[in-house]
């Protein structure tokens, strides 16, 4: 996490003391969209929206794995950045593959920015985002495959109150997902976990919507 701003800085340090403690809970909720042709082979954009209520625990794991209607369509990986490049704030237009914000109480403004595919020691690249504003905050995601679905995990979020977080990833030639069925036909559902700062855990099972049906 890069500081830009020391007051900002000195409130999330302060959050790390006041929040998480053990008698909070752990209650956010997860809806995911998606946006285009609901047809095999589509590539449609996504949306997913994480909110948390008021004196909940900080977040401290998330991990989200889409339905096997979705595939990670590895042809539209293109170019992706560096860790240098990522480092210097000098990442190629290309390498941007979606957009996100996020709100906390403790700051003035929301925190947002670019959504990268990030070189990493995986076997896939690594989905980072670039959260700017008062701060700087890298939301790193790591992406695998397990049993035929994609799963991102963002291993270590910053220890500070989040009301809302946003993703939206682009689609068609810049869609990671591509549809591996017709997804109007049934209800796909994404699996998600969540882990507090305090050690509780959630799991969620939305179902993953999508406009055209």
């Amino acid at each position: 996490m890069a500081i830009d701003d020391t007051v900002a800085a000195r409130r999330f340090s302060l959050s790390q003391a006041l929040n998480g403690s053990e008698h909070l809970g752990v209650s956010p909720s997860l809806t995911t969209r998606l946006t285009g042709k609901a047809n095999r082979g589509a590539h449609p954009k996504l949306k997913a929206t994480v909110k948390v209520p008021k004196g909940n625990a900080d977040i401290r794991r998330a991990v989200v794995t889409l339905p096997r209607s979705e595939i990670l369509d590895q042809g539209h990986i293109g170019t992706t950045c560096t860790r240098v490049q990522f480092a210097a704030q000098a990442c190629p237009a290309a390498s941007k593959y979606g957009f996100a914000k996020a709100k906390t109480p403790l700051l003035d403004k929301p925190l947002e920015g670019p959504v990268y595919l990030r070189a990493s020691n995986h076997k896939l690249p690594d989905l980072v985002a670039d959260l700017r504003g008062q701060i700087r905050i890298a939301l790193d995601g790591k992406i695998e495959s397990v049993n035929g679905a994609i799963r991102t995990i963002f291993e270590t979020v910053p220890d500070a109150p989040i009301t809302s977080f946003v993703l939206n990833m682009q689609g068609g030639s810049k869609g990671l997902l591509q549809n591996t069925t017709n997804i109007c036909r049934g209800v796909n559902r994404t699996k998600a976990k969540f882990s507090a700062q305090n050690g509780r855990q959630v799991s969620l099972n939305p179902p993953l919507k999508n406009t055209s049906c």
